[in-house]
């Protein structure tokens, strides 16, 4: 049996529409992740990470004496408003009468990993309005 060659590009690249969103990167355990560049709505503010600044996590498999931290790049766009801002993962940010928390980062830190380029990462952010 012959492979036509459009289908045998799409089994080695992943380009055809079965392929996976880089939101759907193994890690996010707790719900939706979005990918640098794409956003997450939350009522009027939208949540789109830039840029991984720092990523000193600990590996998964490794001891630490420090457990590290990741912070991104974030636009906030509320109403006609944008601002940009360095959010930590798992430190509450409080803006638009609320607190925005980066809840997930995937993947999840291993030393086995080669150096993650922009593409591998995807986020999960909650907001919870103040009462």
């Amino acid at each position: 049996m012959r492979v036509k060659p459009i289908l045998l590009a799409c089994l080695v690249l992943g380009a055809c529409a079965g392929a996976k969103p880089p939101a759907s990167i193994p890690g996010c355990h707790e719900g939706p992740c979005i990918a640098i560049g794409q956003s997450q709505q939350f009522g009027i503010m939208r949540v789109t990470p830039l840029e991984v600044l720092a990523d000193s996590r600990c590996p998964i498999d490794a001891q630490c004496v420090w457990a590290g931290e990741l912070k991104v790049r974030t636009r906030l766009d509320i109403g006609h408003e944008t601002i940009e801002a360095g959010i930590k993962a798992w430190e509450p940010f409080t803006i638009n009468g609320g607190t925005l928390l980066l809840t997930e980062v995937a993947p999840d830190a291993s030393s086995q990993l080669p150096k993650l380029e922009p593409r591998d990462y995807a986020f999960r952010f909650t907001f919870t309005e103040s009462d």
